[in-house]
């Protein structure tokens, strides 16, 4: 089971050796915070919906059926039964106020089903009011690698000014950060080799009569 944002935070300060004195909660979660979005860039959840076709209609509003989705991946016309592959289909995808959109370059009917395949942002239970996890326990590790380099940026900045750090002090700022940044990377690296199932394979070439070669 993924970690809360309460463990993730013990975790955090247990690998910077802090017993919440010099890394608070709330530094800890602004660091979290940060993490996160940094893996939900590299390595987001995929979702797929379906939807029902309408005759003559050319667009149609993915976040009508999921707000929270972030890019579309792919839209295919579903097969007519399960031994018949999934038809991938030429559409552009837009955003207006904020809501994903996407225009098929030609119709299809009420026959027809959609499937839209697109990108979640993670979430982590208790930060920002969430309930639940979406991470694979398996990555919470990355979330506290990526939690403990902006810990310690967060410090290295708060202090920058207030005192006059040594060079010595700042190296080894950095030293740790560096540590800390090599294994988030890796980490992120890791979890976004994964990849999004597909349908027939993509008969549409680069140059085809949509990508208007001869304008």
């Amino acid at each position: 089971m993924s970690n809360s944002l309460t463990t993730l935070i013990s975790k955090t300060q247990l690998l910077l050796g802090d017993s919440g004195t010099i890394f608070t909660t709330a530094t800890v979660t602004a660091a979290i915070r940060q993490a996160l979005a940094e893996f939900n860039l590299r390595a987001p959840q995929f979702a797929a919906v379906t939807i029902a076709g309408i005759d003559d209609q050319y667009e149609y509003e993915l976040s009508d059926e999921d707000p929270l989705a972030v890019k579309i991946i792919d839209v295919l016309q579903q097969g007519e039964d399960q031994d018949e592959l999934d038809i991938p289909l030429t559409y552009d995808d837009y955003i207006e106020d904020e809501r994903v959109f996407f225009r098929l370059r030609a119709p299809i009917t009420t026959s027809d089903t959609l499937i839209v395949r697109y990108t979640l942002d993670h979430i982590i239970n208790g930060l920002d009011s969430q309930v639940e996890s979406t991470i694979l326990a398996r990555h919470d590790q990355v979330i506290v690698d990526g939690a403990c380099y902006w810990c310690i940026n967060i410090r290295a900045t708060a202090r920058v000014e207030s005192i006059n750090l040594s060079k010595d002090q700042s190296d080894n700022y950095r030293e740790i950060m560096r540590a800390f940044r090599s294994a988030f990377e890796l980490g992120m690296s890791e979890a976004a080799r994964k990849r999004a199932p597909v349908g027939e394979p993509d008969p549409r070439a680069w140059n085809d009569q949509y990508h208007k070669w001869a304008q």
